[in-house]
């Protein structure tokens, strides 16, 4: 398994339109894609403005596969469209479960 972790920055003011637009419309579009959702969170201190997806796969073939599948969507793609203003940046990285660690 390997776990992609999504960043977003947001523009100071929108963490609260970017959540409701996200559960409303692109939370079911992209779980219907990637199918692991493993956490969504804010942060409350430090960088603030932020939230952290964390998705499971099974490989990183995988995630190239779902995620071209997702890029596809003509609903997703509008889905974007509606947030691409209140992003900042955004910072992936694909993460290795140790062989301790309590998701695998």
């Amino acid at each position: 398994m390997i776990i992609e972790q999504r960043i977003y920055e947001l523009r100071p003011g929108s963490l609260h339109e970017f959540l409701k637009t996200y559960e409303a419309e692109g939370l079911a579009i992209q779980t219907r894609a990637f199918g692991r959702l493993l956490g969504y969170f804010t942060s409350e201190v430090g960088e603030l403005n932020r939230v952290v997806q964390l998705w499971g796969f099974d490989s990183f073939e995988d995630r190239n596969r779902r995620r071209a599948a997702l890029s596809a969507q003509p609903e997703w793609r509008a889905f974007l469209g509606k947030c691409v203003s209140m992003v900042v940046s955004q910072r992936n990285e694909l993460l290795t479960p140790t062989a301790f660690s309590p998701i695998q």
